[in-house]
């Protein structure tokens, strides 16, 4: 009777120790930061279709990845240590594109890199706040934000995306910045969510008209935006 009971204690004991590991494990985000910083680009190749007027035919375009480097791209200061860009080139157009993030998992620093990234950008080109307007694209790609307990579709877009534009001479794009609550640490008995924070842009990287490239770059971000239902999305402030 008692190597049973014995047994049993022994087996609950191992079941806690198996569960609270478990746990603790979802709790702690086991992806680096160096990982984290290439979520919100593509990293391969970007193709869609648009669909034309009825008299012509849908139109595919295709995005070859020219390259990527894990720094900070270089037509902007680097703002954090956690930095990734890729280089795209149109095939037919041979336009130039890019699509660079900035990850942190610090607020303040997450604050300070985003003040000194405006202060750039005021000096070296112009700024301005714009509400890009997705409607379109959900209907012709078939993207939607999904239901709220739906987290595996991970490539939406929601209707209304307020970023910040951007004109200079060496890239014209637009920016736009994503808060997500992190899986959170236990800390002294207590349960802090971490938010994670990721600076993001697409432009051209040549002097370029921004106002005729945006149609083209909102079919960029369309096909390639990263959801979360737990996120915030805003401009730069």
């Amino acid at each position: 009777m008692k190597k049973i009971l014995f047994a049993g204690i022994v087996v609950l004991i191992v079941g806690f120790i198996v569960t609270a590991f478990f746990f603790l494990s979802a709790m702690t985000d086991p992806i680096p930061p160096e990982v984290r910083a290439g979520w919100y680009l593509p990293q391969q190749d970007i193709v869609w279709t648009t669909s034309g007027p009825d008299s012509t035919p849908p139109t595919q375009e295709r995005l070859i990845l020219a390259g990527h480097r894990d720094v900070s791209a270089p037509q902007f200061p680097t703002l954090s240590p956690y930095c990734r860009y890729e280089n795209y080139t149109h095939l037919t157009t041979n336009d130039q594109y890019i699509i660079a993030v900035w990850y942190f998992n610090d607020e303040r620093k997450f604050l300070e890199s985003q003040k000194n990234l405006v202060s750039f950008l005021k000096t070296t080109g112009t700024i301005s706040s714009v509400e890009l307007n997705f409607t379109e694209q959900i209907i012709i790609f078939g993207k939607s934000v999904p239901d709220i307990q739906d987290s595996q579709k991970r490539h939406t877009i929601p209707a209304i995306l307020k970023t910040t534009g951007y004109r200079s001479d060496k890239t014209s794009g637009y920016f736009f910045i994503v808060t997500i609550p992190g899986p959170g640490v236990a800390r002294d008995s207590s349960y802090i969510v971490n938010k994670e924070y990721y600076i993001v842009y697409y432009g051209t990287t040549t002097q370029a008209n921004l106002t005729s490239q945006t149609p083209f770059l909102k079919d960029m971000i369309a096909q390639t935006y990263r959801y979360d239902h737990l996120a915030s999305v805003d401009a730069l402030v």
